[in-house]
């Protein structure tokens, strides 16, 4: 803005209104190839480096083109002191309806439809196509400077869609509002044998894996001790599971005779799960906001499964004292709530885990927590509460029992009730986010070295 009100004093600011708007609409054209290679470097350097260099390249070079635009207008609409106040407004008035319009149009339909690589580049070029007619009209040769990166553009656009590997099997690769999703194969060696392990990314975070070829869960011990817990249970019993991840929870107890509700909130999950996980047709899903679903619920059951990650984050709002409470009321007698989360409990790192067990205490839960590993960084923790004491005596296999954290080792004394008013779990995860996320980091730069595609 600083800038586009000095550039608005020259007499040549109707030219830097055009090249303003035509570099802006440059920008934004080579915004996906410039992700490409920045996202790739900046996985070696530390997390906040990783995250401040991606910002400053791919983010700020628009952004700050686009800020000169407004002074540099209100100033090109006519030159009277009278008027000033009436063409500022009128510009500020265009700006802001129009970002409310764009944003609703891009939020809910462009981007979910059509990933961000596409509208990035179409955008960019209807951007820049109008200062580049006045430019090229007007004399100034710079309009070549558009057709360069509007070609380069495509064509290194066109390059990304070709580039494959050997190594990996991409089925399926979308971006939107809610991330990256990507259905990936691939080969992993156990026990001295190679096999094929599908795996459903999202933000290159692993949130299902298994092998096709067996219909086995494979090593992940949380998938494992859920499904010792469904075998406890006669058929017909009913169960909820929101996050649905590639399904194969509630494909397991489906299996086993149990009705089956889903609740997902990405449409695109539900369409992998169903298409390259094997999900049942006769599994209920939901494509809704875990929240309110459980807010209009109306049904009982009995097990509730939260599995509710969006990347390596859990989302704050499902787990409050309002959302627990109404949790409760859907559980059957002797049922069973049971949450999978980040395996950190001790000191400040744990502090989220501790704080929701406190939670769920205080709206009259038992609450038990199971640690998946031995090893708090390694580790899923599986929280299993009940409205029924016997519910943990009839329902949890001794194996899962035996891994079970006494209660006089979570430390209390600076956990905090969560709440509707404060929904702060988020921000409490703080740190095990950040741990879950450096230690995919290593993992994602094995993948990316093994050219398995960031965007495509």
């Amino acid at each position: 803005y600083y800038q586009g009100g000095a550039l608005s004093q020259s007499d040549k600011r109707e030219k830097f209104l055009f090249l303003a708007l035509l570099i802006a609409g440059c920008l934004l054209m080579v915004q996906p190839l410039n992700a490409q290679w920045i996202l790739s470097t900046s996985a070696y350097l530390s997390f906040y480096e990783g995250v401040a260099l991606s910002a400053l390249v791919i983010i700020l070079p628009p952004v700050m083109f686009m800020g000169m635009v407004s002074p540099l207008m209100v100033a090109n609409l006519d030159h009277s002191i009278e008027s000033a106040g009436k063409r500022a407004g009128i510009v500020y008035t265009v700006s802001t309806t129009g970002g409310i319009v764009f944003t609703f149009l891009y939020g809910f339909y462009i981007i979910p439809e059509f990933g961000i690589i596409i509208p990035a580049i179409v955008t960019g070029i209807l951007l820049a196509l109008w200062p580049a007619y006045f430019i090229f009209k007007f004399g100034w040769k710079n309009s070549a400077f558009f057709v360069i990166a509007l070609l380069s553009s495509i064509g290194g656009y066109l390059l990304v869609q070709k580039k494959s590997s050997s190594l990996y099997t991409v089925h399926y690769q979308k971006e939107g509002i809610l991330g990256q999703v990507m259905v990936t194969d691939i080969p992993v060696i156990k026990n001295n044998k190679k096999h094929i392990e599908r795996t459903l990314f999202v933000n290159r975070i692993i949130q299902t894996s298994y092998n096709p070829q067996n219909d086995q869960f494979n090593d992940f011990a949380y998938f494992n001790n859920v499904g010792k817990i469904i075998k406890q249970y006669d058929k017909d019993s009913r169960i909820l599971v929101l996050g649905l991840g590639g399904g194969v929870i509630a494909r397991d107890a489906y299996r086993k005779g149990f009705s089956v509700d889903a609740v997902e909130l990405d449409q695109r999950i539900i369409e992998v799960a169903r298409k390259y996980f094997n999900l049942e047709p006769g599994i209920n899903v939901y494509c809704d906001d875990a929240r309110h679903y459980l807010n209009a619920c109306t049904k009982t059951y009995d097990i509730i499964l939260f599995d509710l990650f969006r990347g390596e984050e859990t989302p704050a709002h499902v787990f409050t004292a309002e959302s627990i409470n109404k949790t409760k009321q859907i559980l059957k007698p002797g049922g069973l709530v049971l949450i999978n989360t980040h395996g950190y409990y001790r000191n400040e790192i744990g502090k989220g885990t501790r704080s929701l067990y406190k939670t769920m205490r205080a709206m009259g839960l038992l609450v038990k927590l199971f640690p998946t590993e031995k090893t708090e960084a390694r580790s899923n923790m599986l929280f299993i509460a009940t409205n029924d004491l016997s519910a943990f005596e009839d329902k949890i296999p001794t194996a899962i029992q035996v891994n079970a954290i006494n209660e006089d080792a979570l430390d209390l004394r600076n956990a905090q009730i969560l709440t509707d008013r404060q929904p702060v779990l988020d921000h409490l995860n703080q740190k095990a986010t950040l741990s879950w996320r450096l230690a995919y980091q290593t993992y994602n730069r094995s993948l990316n070295k093994s050219g398995l595609p960031l965007f495509n």
